[in-house]
């Protein structure tokens, strides 16, 4: 028999399951702030580029106007790392969950909270009407891989826990 984490040889572990359940609340809702949380930075970092802009030089006539004109991306190739990083931590977060909890409707917690959130970020516009999420394919990118591998993780983790009858 396994004995609760601080409890005498005698008890019964009726005493330690409400301090384990009141931890287990918590656990689950940093999880859920840090979905959040991460969000905002994997979409903060989204627009990182590799390379360098092939900005020719403004003549002196028009030198004010050539920063407003020049496509400050050009030559350069974007890099969504974050997208990257979305993946492995949504399937962490998920993980963290499960670990807390035997729902699947708190499991799956943090994976939706994460996904309305993206769904805000790319409907609304941000503080002085700045747009968060562009429509380009980094973005895709994030939405999928923030999704998908966490999805196949919680599709795993329902069907190994069905197991068939032993005869």
């Amino acid at each position: 028999m396994i004995a609760a984490v601080g409890a005498r040889p005698g008890d019964s572990g009726a005493a330690a399951a409400p301090r384990r359940n009141w931890l287990n609340g918590v656990i689950a809702g940093l999880l859920v702030l840090d979905a959040l949380v991460t969000l905002v930075l994997e979409v903060l970092f989204l627009p990182i580029y590799a390379g360098h802009a092939n900005v020719p030089q403004a003549q002196p006539l028009l030198a004010e106007a050539a920063p407003l004109a020049a496509n400050l991306t050009a030559g350069a190739i974007p890099v969504p790392l974050t997208a990257l990083a979305a993946a492995v931590v949504n399937v962490l977060l998920v993980a963290g969950m499960a670990s807390v909890s035997n729902n699947l409707g708190l499991i799956v917690t943090p994976l939706t909270v994460w996904t309305l959130g993206y769904l805000y970020l790319a409907m609304f516009a941000g503080p002085g009407n700045d747009v968060v999420l562009i429509q380009d394919w980094p973005s895709m990118l994030l939405l999928v891989c923030g999704l998908f591998p966490a999805g196949f993780y919680l599709y795993w983790k329902v069907n190994s826990s069905f197991r068939a009858p032993v005869r």
